[in-house]
Protein backbone atom coordinates (compact mmCIF):
# COMPACT_ATOMS: atom_id res chain seq x y z
CA UNK A 1 0.00 0.00 0.00
CA UNK A 2 1.11 4.11 -0.70
CA UNK A 3 1.41 6.50 2.20
CA UNK A 4 -1.92 7.27 2.21
CA UNK A 5 -3.14 3.77 2.66
CA UNK A 6 -0.66 2.88 5.27
CA UNK A 7 -2.24 6.44 7.38
CA UNK A 8 -6.13 5.16 6.37
CA UNK A 9 -5.96 1.63 7.50
CA UNK A 10 -8.81 0.99 10.12
CA UNK A 11 -6.60 -2.04 11.48
CA UNK A 12 -3.46 0.34 12.27
CA UNK A 13 -6.09 2.66 14.04
CA UNK A 14 -7.42 0.47 16.04
CA UNK A 15 -3.94 -1.10 17.10
CA UNK A 16 -3.31 2.51 18.47
CA UNK A 17 -6.79 3.07 19.92
CA UNK A 18 -6.55 0.03 22.20
CA UNK A 19 -2.51 0.11 23.25
CA UNK A 20 -2.95 3.68 23.79
CA UNK A 21 -6.59 3.72 25.79
CA UNK A 22 -4.60 0.32 27.93
CA UNK A 23 -1.98 2.09 28.48
CA UNK A 24 -4.18 5.65 30.09
CA UNK A 25 -6.42 3.74 31.92
CA UNK A 26 -3.66 1.58 33.57
CA UNK A 27 -1.96 5.04 34.09
CA UNK A 28 -5.36 6.49 35.24
CA UNK A 29 -5.76 3.58 37.85
CA UNK A 30 -2.26 3.71 39.68
CA UNK A 31 -1.46 7.95 39.07
CA UNK A 32 -4.31 10.57 37.95
CA UNK A 33 -6.55 10.37 35.30
CA UNK A 34 -5.24 13.73 34.19
CA UNK A 35 -1.87 11.86 33.52
CA UNK A 36 -3.40 8.93 32.38
CA UNK A 37 -5.32 10.60 29.68
CA UNK A 38 -1.57 12.50 28.15
CA UNK A 39 0.20 9.17 28.48
CA UNK A 40 -2.82 7.09 26.40
CA UNK A 41 -3.05 9.32 23.57
CA UNK A 42 0.89 9.89 23.53
CA UNK A 43 1.45 5.72 23.72
CA UNK A 44 -1.44 6.12 20.64
CA UNK A 45 0.31 8.07 18.47
CA UNK A 46 3.52 6.28 19.27
CA UNK A 47 2.09 2.75 18.44
CA UNK A 48 0.32 4.41 15.35
CA UNK A 49 3.55 5.78 13.93
CA UNK A 50 5.21 2.55 14.44
CA UNK A 51 2.54 0.52 12.88
CA UNK A 52 2.76 2.89 9.94
CA UNK A 53 6.42 2.71 9.47
CA UNK A 54 6.62 -1.05 9.63
CA UNK A 55 4.21 -1.23 6.80
CA UNK A 56 5.85 0.87 4.22
CA UNK A 57 8.70 -1.03 5.11
CA UNK A 58 7.99 -4.48 4.85
CA UNK A 59 4.92 -3.38 2.00
CA UNK A 60 6.03 -5.69 -1.29
CA UNK A 61 7.56 -3.48 -3.71
CA UNK A 62 5.52 -3.21 -7.11
CA UNK A 63 7.38 -4.70 -10.21
CA UNK A 64 6.65 -2.56 -12.88
CA UNK A 65 6.51 -4.83 -16.43
CA UNK A 66 9.56 -3.90 -18.95
CA UNK A 67 7.57 -2.75 -22.12
CA UNK A 68 7.18 -5.25 -24.87
CA UNK A 69 9.48 -4.32 -27.92
CA UNK A 70 8.42 -5.12 -30.93
CA UNK A 71 10.55 -5.88 -33.07
CA UNK A 72 10.89 -3.95 -36.68
CA UNK A 73 10.85 -5.47 -39.91
CA UNK A 74 13.75 -5.12 -41.79
CA UNK A 75 13.76 -2.92 -44.85
CA UNK A 76 14.33 -4.96 -48.46
CA UNK A 77 17.81 -5.27 -49.45
CA UNK A 78 18.68 -3.19 -52.49
CA UNK A 79 17.74 -4.87 -55.82
CA UNK A 80 15.72 -7.95 -54.44
CA UNK A 81 12.63 -8.63 -55.76
CA UNK A 82 10.61 -6.92 -52.73
CA UNK A 83 12.63 -3.52 -53.08
CA UNK A 84 11.99 -3.25 -56.60
CA UNK A 85 8.30 -3.20 -55.82
CA UNK A 86 8.69 -0.65 -52.93
CA UNK A 87 10.27 1.78 -54.79
CA UNK A 88 7.99 1.64 -57.60
CA UNK A 89 5.16 2.15 -55.19
CA UNK A 90 6.60 5.00 -53.79
CA UNK A 91 7.17 6.27 -57.07
CA UNK A 92 3.64 5.80 -57.89
CA UNK A 93 2.26 7.51 -54.48
CA UNK A 94 4.76 10.27 -55.09
CA UNK A 95 2.83 10.96 -58.73
CA UNK A 96 -0.77 10.52 -57.15
CA UNK A 97 0.06 13.56 -54.95
CA UNK A 98 2.06 15.86 -57.02
CA UNK A 99 -1.34 15.44 -59.41
CA UNK A 100 -3.77 15.77 -56.34
CA UNK A 101 -1.41 19.15 -55.06
CA UNK A 102 -0.81 20.43 -58.93
CA UNK A 103 -4.58 19.93 -59.99
CA UNK A 104 -6.08 23.46 -60.54
CA UNK A 105 -9.74 23.51 -60.19
CA UNK A 106 -10.67 22.99 -55.75
CA UNK A 107 -13.49 21.16 -56.57
CA UNK A 108 -11.84 18.11 -58.30
CA UNK A 109 -8.90 18.65 -56.21
CA UNK A 110 -10.94 17.89 -52.62
CA UNK A 111 -12.31 15.44 -54.79
CA UNK A 112 -9.43 13.39 -55.87
CA UNK A 113 -7.44 14.13 -52.53
CA UNK A 114 -9.42 10.79 -51.12
CA UNK A 115 -7.09 9.08 -53.97
CA UNK A 116 -3.89 10.24 -52.67
CA UNK A 117 -4.95 9.14 -48.96
CA UNK A 118 -5.87 6.25 -50.02
CA UNK A 119 -2.69 5.62 -52.17
CA UNK A 120 -0.81 6.14 -48.78
CA UNK A 121 -2.88 4.08 -46.92
CA UNK A 122 -1.99 1.37 -49.78
CA UNK A 123 2.06 2.52 -49.31
CA UNK A 124 2.14 1.66 -46.01
CA UNK A 125 0.87 -2.01 -46.27
CA UNK A 126 3.42 -2.41 -49.08
CA UNK A 127 6.04 -1.56 -46.80
CA UNK A 128 5.29 -4.00 -44.00
CA UNK A 129 4.74 -6.71 -46.82
CA UNK A 130 8.18 -5.59 -48.33
CA UNK A 131 9.70 -6.14 -44.49
CA UNK A 132 7.89 -9.17 -43.81
CA UNK A 133 9.13 -10.81 -47.11
CA UNK A 134 12.51 -10.03 -46.10
CA UNK A 135 11.97 -11.35 -43.07
CA UNK A 136 10.63 -14.65 -44.10
CA UNK A 137 13.68 -14.65 -47.07
CA UNK A 138 16.31 -14.49 -44.36
CA UNK A 139 14.36 -17.56 -42.16
CA UNK A 140 14.81 -19.46 -45.02
CA UNK A 141 18.15 -18.74 -45.73
CA UNK A 142 18.91 -20.57 -42.60
CA UNK A 143 17.52 -23.57 -43.98
CA UNK A 144 19.93 -25.58 -46.36
CA UNK A 145 16.82 -27.98 -48.11
CA UNK A 146 19.31 -29.93 -50.43
CA UNK A 147 21.01 -31.01 -47.43
CA UNK A 148 18.41 -31.72 -45.26
CA UNK A 149 16.81 -34.16 -48.08
CA UNK A 150 20.26 -35.65 -48.07
CA UNK A 151 20.17 -36.24 -44.33
CA UNK A 152 16.77 -37.47 -44.33
CA UNK A 153 17.58 -39.94 -46.99
CA UNK A 154 20.47 -41.25 -45.20
CA UNK A 155 18.25 -41.87 -41.64
CA UNK A 156 15.29 -43.63 -43.86
CA UNK A 157 17.72 -46.06 -45.28
CA UNK A 158 19.66 -46.66 -41.72
CA UNK A 159 15.56 -47.12 -40.23
CA UNK A 160 15.37 -49.51 -42.77
CA UNK A 161 18.28 -51.22 -42.85
CA UNK A 162 19.62 -50.79 -39.45
CA UNK A 163 19.56 -52.58 -36.59
CA UNK A 164 16.17 -52.62 -34.23
CA UNK A 165 17.26 -51.26 -31.31
CA UNK A 166 17.95 -47.74 -32.70
CA UNK A 167 15.12 -47.79 -35.24
CA UNK A 168 13.02 -45.88 -32.82
CA UNK A 169 16.13 -42.74 -32.14
CA UNK A 170 16.52 -42.76 -35.70
CA UNK A 171 12.44 -42.54 -36.61
CA UNK A 172 12.56 -39.47 -34.75
CA UNK A 173 15.82 -38.07 -36.23
CA UNK A 174 14.18 -38.22 -39.49
CA UNK A 175 10.96 -36.90 -38.74
CA UNK A 176 12.69 -33.59 -37.09
CA UNK A 177 14.56 -33.26 -40.54
CA UNK A 178 11.08 -33.72 -42.52
CA UNK A 179 9.95 -30.89 -40.21
CA UNK A 180 12.85 -28.98 -41.15
CA UNK A 181 12.06 -29.54 -44.93
CA UNK A 182 8.27 -28.27 -44.17
CA UNK A 183 9.35 -25.69 -42.19
CA UNK A 184 11.53 -24.44 -45.85
CA UNK A 185 8.63 -25.08 -48.02
CA UNK A 186 6.07 -23.23 -45.81
CA UNK A 187 8.40 -19.75 -45.71
CA UNK A 188 9.33 -20.12 -49.45
CA UNK A 189 5.50 -20.35 -49.94
CA UNK A 190 4.27 -17.50 -47.55
CA UNK A 191 7.10 -15.36 -49.61
CA UNK A 192 5.93 -16.32 -53.03
CA UNK A 193 2.51 -15.57 -51.76
CA UNK A 194 3.17 -11.55 -50.58
CA UNK A 195 5.11 -10.86 -53.52
CA UNK A 196 2.80 -12.11 -55.85
CA UNK A 197 0.50 -9.57 -53.99
CA UNK A 198 2.76 -6.73 -53.95
CA UNK A 199 3.07 -7.03 -57.64
CA UNK A 200 -0.77 -6.82 -58.04
CA UNK A 201 -0.72 -4.13 -55.88
CA UNK A 202 2.13 -1.77 -57.36
CA UNK A 203 0.33 -2.25 -60.86
CA UNK A 204 -2.67 -1.13 -59.80
CA UNK A 205 -1.39 1.98 -58.24
CA UNK A 206 0.69 2.49 -61.43
CA UNK A 207 -2.63 2.14 -63.16
CA UNK A 208 -4.41 4.34 -61.23
CA UNK A 209 -1.82 7.13 -61.84
CA UNK A 210 -2.27 6.98 -65.73
CA UNK A 211 -6.10 7.24 -64.60
CA UNK A 212 -6.05 10.08 -62.88
CA UNK A 213 -3.96 11.86 -65.22
CA UNK A 214 -6.53 10.95 -67.91
CA UNK A 215 -9.13 12.29 -65.61
CA UNK A 216 -7.72 15.59 -64.64
CA UNK A 217 -6.87 16.48 -68.35
CA UNK A 218 -10.19 15.53 -69.75
CA UNK A 219 -11.74 17.64 -66.65
CA UNK A 220 -9.67 20.67 -67.96
CA UNK A 221 -9.78 20.49 -72.14
CA UNK A 222 -13.94 20.00 -71.63
CA UNK A 223 -15.99 23.38 -71.43
CA UNK A 224 -18.26 21.79 -69.48
CA UNK A 225 -17.63 19.97 -66.07
CA UNK A 226 -18.40 16.60 -66.40
CA UNK A 227 -19.44 14.21 -63.67
CA UNK A 228 -15.96 13.75 -61.90
CA UNK A 229 -17.64 12.16 -58.67
CA UNK A 230 -18.44 8.81 -60.12
CA UNK A 231 -15.17 9.01 -61.86
CA UNK A 232 -13.36 9.52 -58.49
CA UNK A 233 -15.98 6.96 -56.51
CA UNK A 234 -14.12 4.48 -59.11
CA UNK A 235 -10.57 5.46 -58.25
CA UNK A 236 -11.75 5.38 -54.47
CA UNK A 237 -13.18 2.10 -55.06
CA UNK A 238 -10.01 0.62 -56.61
CA UNK A 239 -8.09 1.18 -53.67
CA UNK A 240 -10.29 -0.18 -51.57
CA UNK A 241 -9.98 -2.99 -53.74
CA UNK A 242 -6.19 -3.25 -53.71
CA UNK A 243 -6.07 -3.04 -49.79
CA UNK A 244 -8.37 -5.72 -49.42
CA UNK A 245 -6.25 -7.76 -51.55
CA UNK A 246 -3.66 -7.38 -49.66
CA UNK A 247 -5.13 -8.33 -46.43
CA UNK A 248 -6.39 -11.40 -47.77
CA UNK A 249 -2.71 -12.28 -49.14
CA UNK A 250 -1.74 -11.66 -45.58
CA UNK A 251 -4.03 -13.76 -44.17
CA UNK A 252 -3.20 -16.66 -46.42
CA UNK A 253 0.27 -15.88 -45.92
CA UNK A 254 -0.21 -16.97 -41.45
CA UNK A 255 -2.09 -20.01 -42.91
CA UNK A 256 0.49 -21.35 -44.96
CA UNK A 257 2.99 -20.45 -41.99
CA UNK A 258 0.50 -22.24 -39.89
CA UNK A 259 0.40 -25.60 -41.73
CA UNK A 260 -3.31 -24.62 -42.46
CA UNK A 261 -4.55 -25.58 -45.50
CA UNK A 262 -5.89 -22.90 -47.81
CA UNK A 263 -9.71 -21.84 -48.53
CA UNK A 264 -10.78 -24.11 -50.76
CA UNK A 265 -7.69 -26.24 -51.03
Amino acid sequence: MALRDQLTDPWGILAAGLVGGLGGAVTAATVSAGVGVGLGVAVAAAVYGVRVGLGMAFEPKAVRAAPLEVRKLPRPPKGSVAARWLERAEGAATALRRQVEGEPDPVLRSQISQVDEGAASVLTDLARFAGQVTLLAETAARIDPAGLRDEYEALTFAVQTGPASLREERQRAAQAVSDQIDSHGRLTEAQETLLVRMQAAVLGLEGLVVRLAELSTMHAASDVAGDTTSRVRLLTEDLDGLRSGLADAEALSRQVLAGEPPPGG
